[in-house]
């Protein structure tokens, strides 16, 4: 639709709308002051009729009363009726020739307290009609009514909206001349610059604008003449750059920079138009070749996302990533990484992708090198936190598990540990993931059977890729559902000994990397610490439990010590010098009367004081026998022996070989503490009738044994009962010998008799 009838259509749909508006305003207010101008005259002629019937209705003149009414009826200006009703609604007097219409009878009645009172009716013969009620005197229940037609308002309003009609027409048609003329005043010179526009749009860019006048379109030529003029500016500028385009091309080319330009074709989208010579060279293949190809063909998979993003991007018109790193497949198949830089350009005219690449494999390499290298590094990270908690070894070995298969990317293993203590070929269950807890114990009895696994003592890591049928690991299923059909032994050695095994467990279409073989063999070699660790820690403890049974055994020993050494001092060597000072006193009164008796007194109070001090020897030896210090420690052990034998029924046999010499005093005490300990144990509990006690000495070493035919005694049973006697004392030679660097061996069965004896080696000693 044209401007000019745009404008024509716009002026007449105001101007109606507007002497629409304009009727309906005058009419409503001529209609109302018709009304009030008839109410008002209305209300004058029925007040006026009132006063003229009052008097003759009063005398009881309905004569005059009637002539009264119509004479009003004629004379006054709109009246269709006049009617006069009593106050029992008894029609009086009307100027109705037809007779008085029975619907006026209830109608407009005054109340007691209304004078006055006006009703809009609608009477059947004459339309609506405007009924006032006038009460003709106060006191008199009468009232004169008084119709006014209302066809003088509708008549009034009529012509009025007749005038406003025309006036509309005329105004429309004068609206429309006016809109046509100012129309085209507007649209002639947008004409006109509408077909230098179009010039323009052609690419005819040398030619100005010229619009006479100073109105805005004459504005908008102008810009459109700077518009032209920058438009042709910019086409210079666009084919200098162009050039200046293909100038760099070459110079990147010349650098050695892989260059590739996309753009949309007919049968491929981002197709390549445009490849140079090192491109070529990148990719194996023929310019031809790669013109045949859509842009993400020769993408490897792990880099098509990226590449179809850059797609996406310039198709919206945002910017393009200026460095990524891609992977693209050559034509012999080999993968070569790529740090392509993209940028939107215009080619031959067109919009089009450059993407510029330099081959970065190498660089790559060292960098995937260097993340492997950190990878391991945190996996050991990660293991040495796993196996160094405080939680018991069996969970530390879990958290090991887990960590280790995360870092190599498997579903499921297990750990088991071998037993040296009861079998070597005796394997334990520690823990295991991805497969059930009775599996994995299966796995790990029947991986002792199995010929596809190595034995127990192989210390180097295997991959077993094709399990054979027989294999039980074959029948074993992952968490995701598939097979295990490949299977890595990994040794958790130390000091080229196996403790224990790992095993990884995984499908077929899983592979185990040299790198993570690398690593599972460093894992394994850590966990081999770990568990040595965890068995010198559980040593340790036992160690440590046993050392503080036998520092309790030892205060008690000095405590019992002490008090024998009280009890003895009290009920023997104390009464017995009590004694001795009673005699000596006695002797000294009875000396005076007899001393011949009195030296008889005398005699035995000596022997009585000998005895007393044998006894305080006894004493002292026992803390430490004086023969030790004096003649050594070999004449100590025998008269120890066959003095605490001699009255036990026990028959001693000591005996000495080899080169004896002296020790240090520690280590004598030592050797004298395990064979008083041996004596007083075969004393109490062996029943024997022979103790052999012997001291070998050799070159470097000296081998104590002690030995008896007696009942003997369950080993295992003695060590576990932790708080008995016998125990402790077992308990506290072995700590003895440990204290000096020997080794207690002992020996014993039921009925069989017991054999302790003791190894020391002493190289650095000089002989004495």
């Amino acid at each position: 639709m044209k401007l000019s009838t745009k404008m024509i259509i716009i002026t007449v749909i105001l101007i109606v709308v507007m002497g629409l508006l304009t009727m309906g305003a005058i009419s409503t207010i001529v209609e109302q002051a018709m009304t009030q101008q008839l109410e008002e005259q209305g209300s004058t002629y029925s007040r006026m009729a009132a006063d003229n019937v009052a008097n003759p209705l009063l005398d009881g003149n309905v004569l005059i009363v009637q002539r009264t009414i119509e004479n009003l009826l004629q004379t006054g200006s709109g009246i269709s009726y006049v009617y006069v009703i009593d106050n029992d609604g008894k029609v009086i007097a009307h100027t109705f020739s037809g007779g008085f219409p029975s619907s006026l009878t209830n109608t407009n009645i005054l109340k007691s307290n209304q004078i006055t009172n006006t009703m809009l009716l609608n009477v059947q013969s004459q339309g609506l009609i405007r009924d006032v009620g006038v009460r003709i005197l106060e006191g008199l229940n009468a009232e004169i009514h008084v119709g006014f037609s209302q066809d003088i308002i509708s008549q009034w309003t009529y012509n009025v909206r007749n005038l406003m009609l025309n006036l509309t027409v005329y105004g429309v048609l004068i609206g429309a001349v006016a809109a046509l003329v100012l129309s085209t005043l507007i649209t002639r010179p947008l004409k006109k610059l509408a077909s230098h526009a179009l010039r323009l749009g052609k690419g005819n860019l040398e030619e100005d604008i010229i619009i006479r006048g100073r109105d805005e379109i004459v504005e908008l030529a102008g810009c459109l003449n700077r518009m032209r003029k920058d438009l042709f500016t910019g086409m210079q500028m666009l084919r200098q750059s162009e050039e200046s385009n293909r100038t760099l091309l070459e110079a990147i080319s010349a650098a050695g920079e892989g260059i590739v330009v996309f753009q949309d074709s007919e049968n491929h989208k981002s197709a390549m138009t445009y490849v140079n010579e090192q491109y070529e060279n990148l990719t194996g293949y023929s310019k031809e070749e790669l013109f045949e190809m859509e842009g993400n063909e020769i993408v490897d998979s792990e880099s098509r996302k990226q590449v179809e993003e850059v797609w996406v991007l310039s198709e919206r018109g945002l910017i393009l990533p200026k460095q990524i790193e891609i992977a693209i497949e050559r034509k012999d198949g080999s993968k070569l990484y790529l740090e392509a830089s993209y940028c939107n350009i215009t080619y031959e005219g067109s919009q089009a992708i450059i993407c510029i690449n330099r081959d970065i494999t190498e660089k790559k390499k060292t960098s995937m090198e260097i993340i492997r290298k950190n990878r391991e590094l945190a996996a050991l990270n990660e293991l040495s936190k796993a196996i160094s908690g405080q939680m018991n070894f069996k969970g530390k070995l879990d958290e090991a598990l887990n960590t280790i298969l995360q870092v190599v990317g498997k579903q499921a293993g297990w750990i088991l540990v071998y037993n040296e203590r009861d079998d070597v070929n005796k394997a334990e269950l520690m823990c295991q993931i991805g497969i059930l807890p009775e599996e994995a114990l299966a796995q790990t009895k029947q991986f002792q059977r199995c010929t596809n696994f190595p034995p127990p003592n192989s210390n180097s890591i295997q991959v077993h890729s094709s399990l054979s049928t027989a294999c039980p690991i074959k029948q074993l299923y992952l968490p995701d559902g598939t097979k295990a059909l490949s299977h890595v032994y990994v040794p958790l050695s130390y000091k080229d000994r196996v403790l224990g095994v790992l095993n990884i467990i995984a499908s077929d279409l899983e592979s185990f990397a040299k790198e993570d073989l690398n690593l599972l063999n460093s894992i394994g070699l850590q966990l081999g610490v770990a568990i040595e660790n965890a068995e010198l820690w559980v040593e340790l403890n036992k160690k440590e439990i046993l050392r503080k049974q036998l520092l309790n055994k030892v205060i008690t020993a000095q405590e019992e010590e002490r008090k024998r050494i009280s009890r003895e001092l009290h009920d023997e060597s104390s009464q017995t010098i009590a004694a001795l000072g009673i005699g000596l006193k006695s002797a000294i009164e009875i000396m005076q009367f007899d001393q011949e008796y009195a030296l008889t007194v005398l005699e035995d109070l000596k022997n009585k004081t000998s005895m007393i001090l044998k006894e305080l020897h006894q004493i002292i030896y026992d803390l430490r026998p004086s023969l030790l210090d004096d003649l050594g420690l070999m004449p100590a052990i025998r008269w120890y022996v066959e003095s605490r034998l001699e009255t036990t029924g026990m028959k001693p046999h000591v005996t000495f070989a080899g080169n004896p010499i002296r020790l240090p005093d520690d280590i004598e005490m030592t050797i004298f503490r395990i064979v008083q300990e041996s004596i007083t144990n075969a004393i109490k509990y062996s029943n024997a009738k022979n103790v052999y006690v012997g001291l070998q000495f050799d070159l470097n070493s000296l081998e104590v044994f002690i030995e008896d035919d007696g009942v003997g005694f369950n080993i295992e049973k003695a060590f576990s009962q932790i708080d008995g006697k016998e125990s402790l004392g077992l308990l506290g030679m072995t700590e003895r010998a440990e204290l000096v660097g020997g080794e207690i061996d002992i020996k014993s069965r039921i009925d069989s008799g017991t054999r302790i004896s003791l190894k020391l080696d002493f190289p650095d000693f000089e002989t004495s």
